[in-house]
């Protein structure tokens, strides 16, 4: 009992935080290489280790897509899909069942490629059964029990978009370009966005 009293304290403390802003611009950075082989097979690794499996790789398109992935929780610790110190999607992702899907673009620039990330993210949504019995609450979870508003339907999953993750975007992208040794100075990030 204790115990229990103490997760949900600290539930309660880490979800008084604030929602995090949903970016405006796309996670990129410029990548000055010509060469997109290394870049690629960084990109593969540090998806995998962040346990966004690819789905669909499409080297002619330049993109990269993740299955989607259902995101960790606090006994997880070894699973990196979430930052850590993002209180408030930790919290997301405990108290519903969210899912992360990860899109990696390589855009062809004048000097080397453009690296974009999107993390999208979705929380599950279905119909409430009703549940009126001891035993029924076996079945709740099937479909093969009508809806609260008595209608018997089976049971529909969906994925609402609750929009992007931000922390995750800037997390890969570090990653990408430090597994990939690609270093991006300051002044050329600068003389990029004035052009």
């Amino acid at each position: 009992m204790p115990l229990l009293v103490l997760a949900v304290l600290l539930l309660a403390v880490q979800s008084g935080c604030e929602k995090p802003t949903q970016p405006d611009q796309v996670t990129a950075s410029p990548v000055y290489s010509e060469e997109l082989e290394p870049l690629w097979d960084a990109t593969l690794s540090v998806l995998q280790k962040c346990e966004f499996i690819p789905q669909r790789q499409d080297r002619a398109m330049g993109i990269i897509v993740s299955k989607p992935t259902t995101s960790r929780q606090y006994g997880e610790f070894w699973r990196q899909d979430v930052v850590p110190t993002d209180s408030y999607s930790m919290a997301e992702a405990n108290l519903q069942t969210v899912q992360r899907q990860a899109t990696v673009r390589f855009v062809k620039a004048q000097q080397g490629w453009q690296l974009e990330v999107q993390v999208d993210v979705f929380r599950l949504s279905m119909p409430e059964s009703q549940v009126t019995t001891a035993s029924s609450a076996i079945q709740a979870f099937s479909g093969a029990l009508p809806t609260t508003e008595g209608q018997m339907v089976k049971a529909r999953k969906q994925w609402v978009p609750l929009g992007r993750d931000a922390a995750m975007e800037e997390r890969l992208l570090d990653r990408i370009l430090s597994t990939a040794g690609q270093y991006v100075p300051a002044e050329a990030i600068e003389a990029d966005l004035q052009e």
